[in-house]
């Protein structure tokens, strides 16, 4: 019995240094150090965004499913067709904090917030590699569609 108490209280106190540990960790991490994909850092609002018809795409830079849309992105060249606003949520606190206000507007619980995350023009939330590449798909679409309508 002493002894199942004292590894009890051996894993809690290893558990509890371990997220210490990271939380200090990240807490030292300074925004230099975060690089943009494009090297710039977006300050529009999801208001303003809206309003100028921007897509806001929030993603994690050690994220998967991030890095295949920004694939297929790069691929399919979209950002030469479509202004895209990139976020970085995971060393960036005041992105991540705005994606929860996002994702709240949409009516998503903050258990149920993922990245790569869309935010569309039209006030739609999109979450999932599917769904977003589908978005931009249907934007290439329109913009291909457009410039030949113009020529």
């Amino acid at each position: 019995m002493k002894q199942t108490v004292i590894v009890t209280l051996l894993v809690i106190l290893l558990t509890a240094g371990m997220l210490a540990a990271i939380v200090w960790g990240s807490q030292g991490k300074k925004t230099s150090q975060v690089k943009n994909s494009q090297d710039t850092i977006e300050t529009k609002t999801p208001d303003e965004a809206k309003n100028n018809g921007d897509p806001i795409f929030y993603y994690g830079n050690t994220c998967p499913h991030c890095a295949d849309v920004e694939g297929w992105m790069k691929e399919n060249k979209l950002e030469e067709k479509v202004k895209v606003i990139k976020k970085e949520v995971y060393d960036n606190r005041t992105n991540a904090f705005e994606l929860s206000q996002v994702a709240q507007r949409c009516g998503i619980s903050t258990n149920s917030i993922g990245v790569p995350f869309l935010y569309t023009p039209e006030g739609k939330c999109l979450i999932g590699t599917p769904d977003i590449i589908d978005y931009f798909s249907e934007k290439l679409k329109a913009a291909s569609e457009s410039s030949t309508l113009s020529k």
